[in-house]
């Protein structure tokens, strides 16, 4: 009878702890991503490099990977787009920036936004298109994050647009092997 008792103790710990984690999961609001999302998520935790996105090729920075970044946004009307971006912004009152972006190694790559807005990324004189993206409008710890394969050695622009605040925290970094 106490092994008994014993047994059904432990099964209904198991139960109860399994129960607070499932519930503990569903308050996180970052857990709603279709990928990890845990070392995007670390980064964010960390205080940013506070930069001036560039209007033009000439003042945009660079930005290199696995490093979080606050961009500080210009008005979008004052931006000289590499491309035209591929989707239509807000017309009014949005902002937008330029940032090089440099990788060692050909792959796959995600970029990270703490908001969600419009994103391209430009190589060779072409719009680089998105292969996948993930987000959750509760979370703004990435809230937002798209996936490139992304060549190496070549001078690649990250164009954001349509931004509705004059600020992003961005991440690059290499998506992990699947």
């Amino acid at each position: 009878m106490t092994l008994l008792r014993s047994s059904a103790l432990s099964w209904l710990t198991v139960l109860m702890l399994a129960s607070a984690t499932v519930a503990a999961a569903a308050d996180d609001p970052c857990s709603g991503f279709k990928w990890d999302v845990a070392h995007e998520h670390s980064l964010f935790s960390k205080a940013p490099e506070s930069i001036a996105a560039g209007h033009d090729m000439a003042s945009a920075p660079v930005m290199k990977a696995d490093q979080l970044y606050e961009l500080a946004l210009a008005p979008q009307d004052g931006v000289k787009f590499v491309l035209s971006p591929g989707k239509k912004g807000l017309p009014d009152g949005a902002f937008a920036g330029l940032v090089h972006l440099q990788v060692a190694a050909a792959g796959a790559y995600r970029v990270s936004l703490d908001q969600g807005f419009w994103i391209d990324v430009v190589g060779n004189q072409k719009l680089i298109e998105s292969t996948d993206f993930t987000g959750s409008h509760s979370c703004d710890g990435p809230r937002k994050i798209v996936l490139f394969n992304l060549p190496a050695g070549q001078d690649l622009v990250l164009q954001l647009s349509g931004a509705t605040k004059d600020r992003v925290r961005v991440t690059l970094t290499p998506a992990p092997a699947k």
